[in-house]
């Protein structure tokens, strides 16, 4: 196949469209977002919690075999001090290229004890997953300490801007699709037309000390909570149609955020990072800056026709 009759294929389709020449601030705002994401979720003191702990609850997984039990407290507050920093630091633009590798293997051990206490945890995996692009990618040529230090000027589009944002954003949505997928597969249309969802929300209701108010408010309703599991199966099974039609983010952007504060409201699980991941990754920050600045010359020019105006009217 010669290289004009790669574009007719699908993975010619895929990979046109993936190495599309990207602004290297729509990169930026995504390193911005991502890494100040990260450092609040690094924050939290359960991992200091989980150091320690007997190795007769340690149940590693994956790499965390390597560690004949949980590390000590001294180790997991050094790594997790250390990735804070670095993620601070890749925020800022400052040595991003060891900022952000550092940030993201230090999340990977700390998040690799989280899932080794007896069932895997997966509610960093789109934040890390978004962030692993990143890694290898000129992150820091705008909206950066370095860049405004060195009077770097916003570089011309090109596809080394574009392909870190665009990989992460169909690993995205490929998990957002995969999951609505797996719905469909192992329950079928059941999942949503039953009271599958009702039961759920009473099961993890009764087993908390005290009920869950929205999750009893909104099971004890059948409609709603069909309507609720619908809106689920459109979400995750159409959120891949934002790659194709951006415009649709619109819709499936708030989606997905409402799916997420639904659940932790409803279940109490924390799936803010995905949510948070969603934001920084589907909306346009460089053109929503663009415009403000836009807007903001704008004002200006006013208010000096404005103020030659009065002027002219004073020497009248």
């Amino acid at each position: 196949m010669s290289v004009d009759d790669r574009p007719t294929s699908a993975v010619g389709r895929i990979e046109r469209w993936i190495f599309v020449p990207g602004d290297a601030q729509r990169l930026a705002g995504v390193r911005i977002g991502l890494c100040l994401v990260l450092a609040g979720r690094l924050c939290r003191p359960m991992y200091l919690e989980l150091a320690g702990q007997p190795r007769v609850l340690f149940r590693p997984i994956s790499f965390m075999r390597m560690f004949p039990g949980m590390p000590s407290a001294h180790w997991v507050l050094a790594v997790q001090v250390v990735s804070v920093l670095a993620c601070l630091f890749g925020a800022a633009g400052l040595f991003a290229s060891v900022a952000l590798p550092v940030a993201w293997v230090g999340s990977l051990f700390l998040n690799g004890m989280w899932a080794s206490v007896g069932q895997p945890m997966h509610n960093e995996t789109f934040l890390l997953l978004g962030l692993f692009p990143l890694l290898f990618a000129p992150t820091a040529d705008a909206w950066s300490l370095r860049a405004r230090w060195t009077n770097l000027r916003p570089p011309a589009p090109s596809p080394r801007y574009g392909w870190p944002v665009r990989t992460a954003m169909i690993v995205v949505a490929g998990g957002y699709f995969f999951s609505g997928l797996n719905k469909l597969i192992y329950s079928g249309p059941a999942w949503f037309l039953s009271d599958n969802l009702r039961w759920v929300l009473y099961g993890i209701s009764d087993q908390n000390p005290r009920p869950i108010g929205p999750a009893i408010f909104l099971a004890g309703h059948p409609l709603l909570s069909h309507l609720a599991a619908s809106g689920t199966f459109v979400a995750e099974l159409g959120f891949p149609l934002v790659l194709r039609w951006p415009r649709s983010a619109w819709f499936f952007v708030p989606a997905v955020v409402a799916l997420h504060l639904g659940i932790g409201l409803t279940m109490h699980l924390d799936y803010s990072a995905w949510a948070l991941t969603v934001i920084v990754l589907f909306v346009p920050w460089d053109g929503l800056a663009d415009r403000r600045a836009l807007a903001g010359h704008r004002d200006r020019d006013r208010r000096m026709a404005l103020i030659e105006r009065d002027l002219g009217d004073v020497k009248a």
